[in-house]
């Protein structure tokens, strides 16, 4: 009896200290024991609002030299007050062709995050983007979702009134090095007077091309720097009188010194850029009509705003 009360003892005692390893940083503590942190899950992905509300338990919480050893220890630096104390969790490993995810969730006195981390096959972190969002007592929240080819949707919802909700999708292609890049945006939802949220605002524009072109207030053409000189990202937004509203965003490339199009990969839709001196002409070449009102265009003189 004392030999079996002592064997089972000591594989208590094992599993203890084998769990204790797992919240240890350290040179003994490998990538691979970082992964098994997280739940592995194939592609497709998808983040719910369920996921994010979840109260998680403490003692699964990754320390934070293992975050600074395997991620970065910035990660929720810019989205939490200084000296906020922040939880981090996690949430889904996940394998693509080129890169691979973490999931991770971080948590605050009211706030909760998700972060898609990026990493290459060596396990080497590149990137992150903040996928997910939700703050009590707060009127917007942030999903995402990813599907085999890597691509990325970030949802946004936005509560506007009693039974009025505004919804945005921002759609972004991951590349091999870890950069995002912004492929197309849609929205529904009522228009602020004087306020048109613009996802590529705080994109480089280095080219002499690049800049915001602007058409009265609700109307805009922002033009930023694409991941070559031979290419350009773009966001148009318009609200005309007659309440007809549009928005599209992608990458154009530049035909000619003054010249560019854009060609949606998902249907008909086109768009021509023409710039001069100070001016921006657009107009549609193609059937965009999943990105505007029935009763108006991508088109039009846009002034460059200095």
């Amino acid at each position: 009896m004392n030999k079996i009360v002592l064997a089972l003892l000591a594989i208590c005692l094992l599993g203890a200290c084998k769990s204790k390893h797992k919240k240890v940083a350290g040179d003994e503590f490998t990538f691979e024991d970082f992964r098994d942190l997280f739940t592995t899950t194939q592609l497709p992905y998808k983040l719910t609002l369920d996921s994010l509300k979840a109260e998680e338990d403490d003692s699964s919480a990754i320390e934070p030299e293992l975050m600074k050893q395997f991620l970065t220890d910035t990660l929720a630096t810019r989205d939490f007050q200084a000296g906020s104390a922040v939880q981090y969790f996690p949430l889904a490993y996940l394998e693509g062709d080129k890169i691979n995810y973490f999931v991770v969730k971080a948590t605050g006195k009211t706030t909760r995050m998700a972060y898609l981390c990026i990493i290459d096959k060596k396990g080497h972190y590149l990137n992150r983007l903040q996928v997910g969002k939700l703050v009590d007592n707060g009127n917007s929240t942030k999903y995402f979702s990813i599907d085999n080819k890597r691509a990325v949707k970030i949802t946004e919802e936005q509560q506007l009134g009693p039974g009025r909700t505004a919804t945005k999708e921002e759609f972004y292609d991951v590349a091999a090095d870890g950069k995002a890049m912004l492929v197309m945006t849609n929205s529904s939802g009522d228009a602020v007077a004087g306020q048109i949220f613009n996802p590529i605002d705080t994109l480089p524009r280095k080219h002499k091309l690049s800049g915001d072109y602007e058409a009265g207030e609700l109307s805009i053409v922002s033009v930023r720097d694409g991941k070559d000189a031979k290419s350009f990202q773009f966001f148009i937004s318009f609200a005309k009188e007659s309440g007809c509203k549009g928005e599209l965003s992608g990458t154009g490339h530049f035909t000619g010194a003054n010249k560019g199009e854009y060609k949606d990969k998902d249907s008909d839709c086109g768009i021509s850029f023409q710039f001069s001196a100070g001016h921006l002409s657009i107009k549609e070449i193609g059937g965009c009509g999943a990105y505007r009102g029935v009763r108006c265009f991508f088109e039009g003189s846009f002034k460059k705003k200095q």
